[in-house]
Order: structure tokens, then sequence, then C-alpha cells
């Protein structure tokens, strides 16, 4: 026999998650905002980014052909297909990280399919280049490709800069809202900046899902955050700690 669906207990989650969730993303948003300088392009490309600084010419040089591989790789490809090359100076219109949410497709197991949204992960892009906006860009058989071509450059410069801010990870791992790089729906092979918060979330069961989708008319969902996830935070400080004192020497 089926279980029903619990709409007052799954609105106490639903409540619980976009509180908790705010609360985590304000505190990344934080730390993002603090960290910025160490992830701006202009002291990293000097002359190659219009109106910036000369910067020293060896290393400006080596970080654009560096950028430039990248952008080749990537401008070509599906679902881009970008024939436009990269023009010099570049010009990076907003440098200001922010983020975005991450949006990920999930099968149900009748066939149906939901954009699930994480309330612990976010992409980080650069204000005034809307990660959704970027989406519906791609989306678009008639879209312009100079926009495209913007989008594209800012996220894969802002890729770039934070690949190659040495120590930038493990500062973002220690105040426990650590990196990674992946690649996202709709994006093919692009990669993108994602932080993750020290709070983990899951989907229910397909059944849930799809009672609360019916009931709402719309195909999206967002993650659950239960009071055990967050019981179940880590700190690895204080476990790397514990362990220096247990396997100390005794005398």
């Amino acid at each position: 026999m089926t279980q029903s669906f619990d709409v007052d207990g799954f609105i106490r989650s639903r409540k619980q998650t976009r509180v908790v969730s705010d609360l985590l993303k304000a505190q990344a948003a934080d730390y993002l905002a603090t960290l910025a300088p160490l992830v701006r392009p202009q002291p990293l490309f000097g002359e190659y980014l219009q109106g910036a600084p000369r910067g020293s010419g060896r290393e400006t040089q080596h970080h654009f052909k560096e950028f430039r591989t990248l952008f080749d790789a990537h401008a070509g490809e599906r679902p881009f297909n970008l024939l436009n090359e990269l023009e010099v100076p570049l010009n990076i219109i907003n440098s200001t990280p922010e983020l975005f949410p991450l949006e990920y497709d999930h099968a149900l197991s009748d066939g149906g399919m939901v954009r699930v949204t994480s309330p612990v992960r976010w992409v980080v892009g650069y204000a005034s280049f809307d990660l959704s906006r970027f989406r519906q860009v791609v989306a678009d058989p008639n879209r312009s490709g100079s926009e495209l071509h913007r989008f594209v450059l800012h996220y894969l410069m802002l890729f770039h800069c934070f690949s190659r801010a040495g120590g930038l990870g493990r500062l973002f791992k220690g105040l426990r809202f650590p990196i990674s790089f992946q690649c996202l729906d709709d994006f093919g092979d692009l990669p993108f900046c994602v932080i993750s918060s020290p709070v983990t979330s899951t989907l229910p069961d397909d059944g849930v899902i799809r009672h609360s989708t019916e009931i709402s008319g719309s195909r999206n969902f967002e993650e659950l955050i239960s009071e055990e996830a967050i019981g179940a935070m880590r700190d690895e400080l204080r476990e790397r700690l514990v362990a220096a004192v247990r396997d100390a020497p005794s005398h």
C-alpha cells in the first residue's frame, strides 16, 4: 500500500530548508565578497583587459595564452557553436563575483523530468551575468551570438581566475565552504565554479516529488535539508585536533 503524502510535514521541511539555505548562502556570499580581490582578472591579464593597467609582460602573456586555449576548447563546441574569436583587449564588463542557484535535471521513475535546485550549493558567476539568463540564451535558436559570446567569455574568465588562485581552495575548505569545478546541465563541457556548504541536502523519493509538482503545477523542485543533516555537520579542524591528541605520545 502506498503511503499517503504528508502535506503538513512536507511544508515544514520546505520552510526549514529555505531558512537554513538563506543563512548558508548569506555566509557563503560574505566569504566570497571578502576574498573577491584574490580572483580579480585585472592583475592576471594586465593590458590584455580593456581598461586595466599594464602588468608583468611575461606573466600576463602566459595567462592570456592559457585563457585563449581554454576559450578555443569550449566556445566552438556544442551547445555554443561560436565562430568569433577573442578580441584583444578583452572586454570584461563586470568582475564582481555573485552566487547563483545550482540546478540539474532529475528523471522520475515514471519517465517524467523535473528541474531540481540545490539549497546548499551555488554556482559562482559575475554580477550582470545571471546563470538563468545564460541558460535561456543557450536554449534560444534565435539567440544573439554576441550576447552568448559575452556569457561564455565571462564564465570562462571566472573559472580561469579561480583555478589559478593558489591557496584559495584550501582557504574556502577551511571556512567549510569548499570550492569545486564541474559541468552543469544545458552547458556542455563548460567548467563552472561551485561553492558548497557544510550541510548536505537530499531528494526525497520520487513519489514525494511527483505529489509536490502536481500540487504546485510546476516542474521545479528543491532538495530538502533535514535536522539530522545539520547535526551531522563535520568540523574538520576539530577532528584533526582530536586525532592529534589521541595519537600524541603518552611520555
